[in-house]
């Protein structure tokens, strides 16, 4: 039981890491889309999953499964506008997922499920 709990709290940590990494990724005068854009397609992303739901669009590179890499061709990633306020009740989630943010868009990183 302790081991289970041990492998989660290291992939936890690990998905942490790889977030943090993608917001040293970009620089607080970017672009945020375009600058995923770029670095998805230097992960050999060419073709793209997308969803809207209304306020925002749902990102992810559209790739077999063994053939992506850890992060920008493997992560969901979520574009809303930087006016948004988020909810009180999600505000953490989405802070602690937010890898760019500048004057029109937040972009947000998940780990596939």
């Amino acid at each position: 039981m302790y081991f289970m709990f041990l492998i989660l709290m290291l992939g936890s940590c690990a998905k942490r890491s790889l977030i943090q990494s993608a917001k040293s990724a970009f620089h607080s005068n970017t672009q945020c889309v375009e600058t995923l854009r770029q670095y998805m397609k230097s992960a050999g992303c060419d073709m793209f999953l997308q969803r809207e739901d209304g306020s925002s669009i749902i990102l992810r590179c559209y790739k077999d499964a063994g053939k992506r890499g850890k992060f920008w061709d493997n992560y969901w990633f979520r574009i809303s506008p930087s006016s948004l306020v988020p909810h009180e009740d999600v505000v953490d989630e989405i802070e602690a997922h937010t890898i760019c943010l500048d004057e029109h868009n937040r972009l947000e990183a998940y780990p596939p499920k």
